[in-house]
This record gives C-alpha cells, sequence and structure tokens, in this order.
C-alpha cells in the first residue's frame, strides 16, 4: 500500500471536509471525519486513512465495519460491488506517548512519591496495549523528569513493554534530583520538542503518527529559566498531531496556566487520593484517541476518470462525513485485498 502514492493532493485538500454530502443542510453533522492520508494502487486499490472525533475532540473508538457507508460519486458502494474492509490502525500508524514528570522537591522528598508512581504505573497499563494486542507496536512512550535544572532527563527511552515502563517507573527514588526547584515551562518546551523529534522520525519511515505529551506537576515555574509566553508559544505552534495534557496535583498548582497548556485536557486531583483517578482519565482520553484512527481500504468498481469518495460515519445518533477524489485510471477488475 504504502509503496504506490499516487496524490490528487490539491484537490483531495480541497474535498477533505466535513459536509453534507448530497443530504438535507440542516442535518447535524456532530462527528468530525478527517483524512490523514491515502494511497491508490493498481489494479484498483483505494486506502483511506482517517480518524474521527466528536464535537469536543475526543477520539471515537470502537467503530465496526457497520458504521460506515461508503460512497463514489454520491452514490452508495455495494459490497456486492466493491470488496472492502474497514480495520484498526496498528498496522500504518505509530502513536508516541512523552511522559513528562514532575519529580522537583516537593514531590520526591514528600509523602507524595509513592502516590505518584501507583498513578504513574496506572496509566502506563490504560495507555499501553499487552504485548498480545495486535496494536502492541503502534503505541509507544518514553518518560522524562524534570526539576529546577534546565534540561529534562530521560527516564525510560521508547518503548511499548508495559512492565520496562513500569519498572522505570518503580525506579524513581529521592536521591535522583538535587535540584529542588521547578522548571516547569522549559520542561514543556522540551518535552514538546522530543514529541516533534519522535514524529518527525515516524514521518521519515513513510508511516503515520500521531504523539501525545503528558506533563505533570505539582507546582507552579520558580525556576524562571523560560517565560510562560515562550512555553505557551511552544503549545500554541505544536504540530497538530501532537496532543497536551496537563495533570495538575494540589493546592500550589496554577490552573490557569495548566489550562492553557494543557490545549488537549487538563486535570486536576486535590490530593494524592485523588492522582490516580486523574491519571486514568487522562488515559482514557489518549485511549480514545489513539484508536480513533481507521484505515478504509476498498477495491474500487470505477474504471477511469477522478471520482468522489465519500465516508459516513454514524455512531447511535451522530454522524459525520469526509470527502476525498481519486483517479481511477486504468483501474482494472483483478483486485483483491489481503
Amino acid at each position: 500500500m504504502r509503496q504506490s502514492k499516487l496524490y490528487l493532493s490539491v484537490l483531495a485538500i480541497l474535498c477533505t471536509l466535513i459536509w453534507s454530502c448530497g443530504s438535507d443542510d440542516s442535518e447535524n453533522l456532530s462527528l468530525s471525519v478527517t483524512i490523514e492520508n491515502q494511497f491508490v494502487n493498481l489494479p484498483s486499490n483505494v486506502s483511506i486513512f482517517f480518524r474521527v472525533e466528536d464535537t469536543k475532540g475526543n477520539g471515537v473508538a470502537g467503530l465496526n465495519e457497520s458504521d460506515f457507508v461508503i460512497y463514489e460519486n454520491g452514490a452508495v458502494i455495494s459490497e456486492f460491488e466493491a470488496t472492502r474492509k474497514i480495520q484498526p490502525n496498528e498496522q500504518v500508524f505509530d502513536y508516541h506517548i512523552t511522559l513528562l514528570l514532575d519529580l522537583s522537591g516537593s514531590v520526591l522528598g514528600g509523602e507524595n512519591l509513592t502516590g505518584l508512581k501507583q498513578a504513574a504505573k496506572s496509566f502506563i497499563d490504560e495507555v499501553v496495549p499487552t504485548q498480545d494486542k495486535a496494536s502492541a507496536q503502534a503505541v509507544k512512550m518514553d518518560i522524562w523528569w524534570f526539576d529546577g535544572a534546565e534540561n529534562i532527563k530521560q527516564l525510560q527511552a521508547v518503548s511499548t513493554s508495559a512492565s520496562v515502563l513500569k519498572t522505570a517507573i518503580d525506579n524513581i527514588s529521592p536521591q535522583m534530583s538535587s535540584d529542588n526547584s521547578t522548571n516547569l515551562y522549559g520542561a514543556v518546551i522540551q518535552g514538546i520538542e522530543v514529541a516533534t523529534q519522535k514524529l518527525t522520525q515516524t514521518r521519515n519511515l513513510d508511516e503515520i503518527a500521531s504523539s501525545a505529551v503528558v506533563v505533570f506537576t505539582d507546582g507552579t515555574d520558580q525556576a524562571n529559566r523560560n517565560t510562560k509566553g515562550q512555553a505557551l508559544g511552544a503549545v500554541a505552534n505544536a504540530d497538530k498531531d501532537i496532543s497536551i495534557y496537563t495533570i495538575g496535583l494540589g493546592g500550589e498548582i496554577d490552573e490557569q496556566v495548566l489550562r492553557e497548556i494543557g490545549k488537549t485536557s487538563f486535570v486536576s486531583a486535590a490530593n494524592i487520593g485523588e492522582l490516580l483517578d486523574s491519571f486514568k482519565e487522562i488515559g482514557d482520553l489518549i485511549n480514545g484517541r489513539a484508536n480513533s484512527y481507521y484505515l478504509l481500504e476498498y477495491c474500487s468498481p470505477k474504471r477511469s476518470g477522478n471520482n468522489q469518495l465519500t465516508i459516513e460515519v454514524t455512531k447511535g445518533a451522530l454522524v459525520g462525513r469526509a470527502n476525498t477524489l481519486f483517479d481511477a485510471s486504468d483501474f482494472n477488475g483483478s483486485c483483491s485485498l489481503q
């Protein structure tokens, strides 16, 4: 599928819109369907990689083939005319998570460390698939930490193994940090840089990628190495495929700042007892987003010309559509799906 990428770039961009395709304009399209990439291969194979979100921007996971209707040039494609399959993302998709932990003096030197470890390990279990799952290699995580020092420090390199990641969390100790200050703004900037680098590396491998940065802190920036404006600038300029989440613990956080940094979502915990639920909430959001990407593959019955493809998604009362164009020149009837 990746070997031949015959894009109709300008036309696809113009047509990859969420709009009512030949239906009543008053219809409420309450799902957002976004086409990420498309591939056209002879003899007549069309592949579309897309994601589905609700009106709040949360990923819609768990959709089945029966939830999709496929149109060509406004007419429904019968499954008898065109073999098709719609499947989850794991074969062509990489979802990278950067977990960034505040291990300044207030965490390492207090009673919160044990609770943080428990919450972080629960988060790992929530978002990293077990090795027996088909998506085991699609979701990757690395773990970094920060205190008052200039640079963030890596606790665990990229891994798809929940056990490896949790062992790294277990190895956190009060002796790790010698700087009790908090370089929160610098950590946010550098965490986004890490996510950007991973995203670029995956795209250079001709694969489709998305990333998440998850920042945990129990306080405010004290190191003053970077400004709030610089941190928010990094958030605003982050790649569209980088989601940013923040988790705040206790009464010393600046909730407004963390909401602005956590452009995708912010949650807070008043005390260490609530932290587990806060990490789980973010884990659920990441899980939904990572599993909201789908791959449509089908054998088109068209045999020439530029044609409009419409993907319609229905989940209960919610509906969404996206359109794109493909070139069917030289298509023939010997198509099959592996």
